[in-house]
């Protein structure tokens, strides 16, 4: 080729490069849709975890914030921080704790609102997640069915003992808060409990349901006679007469499960270290989100109805406690969950035989809440 046309074709090139580069530097950066991460983002449809459900629903009351959820579709919100898209984020409706660990272990879930026992039972099994901060407390029940011959939780125990044949109860899912409260509640009482069903020297067999929606069609169809529950699916066994709430947390033995912490705001360690400023945009949003479901709690049942599948004065008995201060009632409570299992034998992995003290550092990290905390005072 010529030395004139070689010289040419470089000058074409280098001028189709810089054409190139000119486009990428006006539409890139976060802006560019091609460069804005998507987060797989996972809650339920209850009252423990499904006030996130308001960022969609009642998206209005958080469009005016620094940094806000904007819905774009019926499972895809747009995490926006002064004006800007940082992040999308897919929405995923999950059964419980069991398959957010599954599918946080499996990398198909970033970020899950769930039960704090499955989150440290996902870390004891592998499972690099870290537990952020609480997202609320209480709304845990203990249902038996309408016709059992008891009424209250020492009445329950004082039949089970007496029994000749074990008593079926239930749990939505494997390493739920319910299921480890109940459980343990029942040891403490004095009574055998297991999941063989073979066992017919047990006071108890608890049998997994394996999602929240199962609850009250176990109890209807006699599958079990009893389950502990979030909120709202106690008060729905009870409206619908199927069943009858037996005791609260406030009323079990002892007095220490009074508003005890349940469902928490978890994120895989890559993630949180990939994304930093993402995690802690999507605190600054669980914060709003628990402000308003504890301020406006008739607007949230009417916004939820739907979500939930309940009617609005089902919700409205609602008495869950919304906040995200990892304060020190809270590493109380999760102290309390670490020993519990520890002592039911539900931790055989990373954390067998650790204290609290030791396995916090592992699996806890508040240092997104408390910057959070800190710039919204």
């Amino acid at each position: 080729m010529h030395k004139s046309k070689l010289l040419v074709s470089f000058f074409s090139c280098m001028l189709a490069i810089g054409m190139i580069a000119s486009l990428v530097g006006c539409g890139g950066g976060k802006n560019n849709p091609k460069e804005i991460p998507t987060l797989n983002v996972g809650w339920s449809n209850e009252l423990h975890t499904g006030q996130m459900e308001l960022s969609m629903v009642r998206s209005e009351k958080f469009s005016g914030n620094k940094t806000h959820l904007k819905p774009i579709s019926d499972v895809q919100l747009e995490l926006v921080k002064d004006g800007k898209t940082i992040a999308y984020i897919n929405k995923i409706l999950t059964k419980g704790a069991a398959e957010c660990a599954t599918l946080l272990g499996q990398g198909h879930m970033d970020v899950a609102y769930c039960s704090s026992t499955g989150m440290i039972s996902a870390y004891d099994s592998g499972t690099d997640v870290n537990i952020l901060c609480p997202i609320q407390s209480g709304g845990i029940a203990i249902v038996a069915a309408k016709d059992a011959p008891y009424n209250t939780f020492e009445e329950l125990v004082a039949y089970a003992k007496k029994a000749e044949i074990p008593i079926m109860a239930g749990y939505h899912s494997a390493v739920s808060s319910p299921r480890v409260v109940l459980e343990y509640a029942l040891k403490e009482a004095g009574l055998k409990v297991t999941e063989n069903q073979a066992d017919f020297e047990a006071d108890v067999v608890m049998m997994d349901l394996k999602g929240i929606s199962n609850l009250i069609p176990a109890l209807s169809s006699g599958q079990v006679e009893l389950w502990a529950g979030p909120i709202p699916n106690p008060q729905n066994a009870e409206a619908q007469g199927i069943g009858k709430i037996i005791a609260t947390l406030d009323e079990l033995p002892g007095g220490k499960w009074v508003d005890f912490p349940c469902c928490t705001m978890n994120v895989r360690t890559e993630i949180k270290e990939k994304y930093p400023e993402i995690i802690q945009a999507l605190v600054d949003v669980t914060y709003d989100i628990s402000e308003y479901a504890t301020n406006n709690r008739e607007d949230t049942a009417e916004a939820l109805s739907a979500f939930v599948g309940l009617d609005k004065s089902i919700l409205a008995k609602n008495d869950t406690t919304y906040a995200i201060n990892p304060d020190q009632r809270f590493q109380d409570g999760m102290k309390l969950y670490v020993e519990v299992m520890t002592e039911i034998g539900k931790l055989k992995g990373r954390l067998s035989g650790m204290s609290y003290d030791h396995a916090k550092d592992l699996v806890f990290d508040f240092s997104f809440a408390n910057n959070t905390l800190k710039n919204k005072k």
